[in-house]
């Protein structure tokens, strides 16, 4: 544990001066605070906007910074030759994998909770009082950075950055309209065609469902409430944990075979 705890810190201080995350860091609290000038629109309608906007900010910039920091942790120590001095020392290759996922993960947070900061002190300063609803998004939103983060590493394994790249930003589409795969595995006009219905069946449940961490409507508009909230946000938290364990142990198995 120490080992992966070793490799985890080393990974989060090179990836905390990589220039490209904290332009996206900066760039993305820039954005959260210029939603707070929409001073033009009713009361309501203002705070709908600045909470649309600055969730949609966070999450979006969430995403860049997870995938262009997980499409890089394995093909970066290869590029350097590093990863044969570590993996030369007492080190196991699951170790060296788990040390740069946690690392990974320990940026992504970082970088989630400076951002949620910044957005729950305007937040708080607009409504004049603390928005818990509010943190709950931000949770929910690192959980599914969380599954992104797990998928770009996993990919990593057996494919160059820049397929990478486009394949985890695909999955994460695809599992954002993960209700639009379910109505058409279920679409009357498909079931002629058993294919066609096995494949959407197919997509739904292998690709993550990136949709059920989606809790802005209850959020931004407080007539939208959500049906046993905690038990929800329970379950696709453990959902989350559930399938970033999964890749991360077919990625081991990879990583294993692979020479590097």
């Amino acid at each position: 544990m120490s080992t992966i705890w070793l490799i985890a810190t080393g990974t989060f201080g090179e990836a905390m001066r990589r220039k490209i995350l904290n332009v996206f860091l900066f760039v993305a609290i820039a954005l959260i605070v210029m939603a707070f000038a929409f001073t033009s629109f009713l009361p309501r309608q203002e705070l709908v906007l600045i909470k649309s906007l600055g969730l949609g900010v966070i999450g979006l910039a969430g995403v860049f910074i997870s995938v262009i920091l997980g499409i890089n942790l394995i093909p970066n120590e290869i590029e350097r030759r590093t990863i044969y001095t570590i993996l030369s020392k007492p080190v196991q290759r699951y170790e060296f994998l788990l040390g740069k996922f946690l690392g990974g993960l320990m940026t992504v947070l970082s970088n989630i909770a400076l951002m949620g900061i910044a957005f729950l002190l305007l937040i708080t300063i607009k409504e004049h009082h603390f928005n818990v609803d509010v943190l709950k998004g931000i949770m929910m939103i690192f959980f599914q950075l969380v599954i992104v983060g797990a998928l770009a590493l996993f990919f990593s394994v057996f494919l160059s950055p820049f397929v990478n790249f486009f394949l985890t930003f695909a999955v994460y589409l695809l599992g954002s309209l993960s209700s639009v795969t379910e109505s058409l595995a279920s679409d009357p006009d498909h079931k002629k065609n058993p294919l066609v219905v096995a494949f959407f069946k197919l997509v739904h449940v292998v690709v993550p469902n990136f949709g059920n961490y989606n809790i802005q409507n209850p959020i931004i508009h407080p007539d939208v409430h959500i049906a046993n909230e905690a038990l929800y946000i329970t379950q696709n938290i453990l959902y989350a944990v559930v399938y970033t364990g999964i890749l991360l142990m077919i990625a081991v198995l990879i990583f294993d075979r692979r020479e590097v």
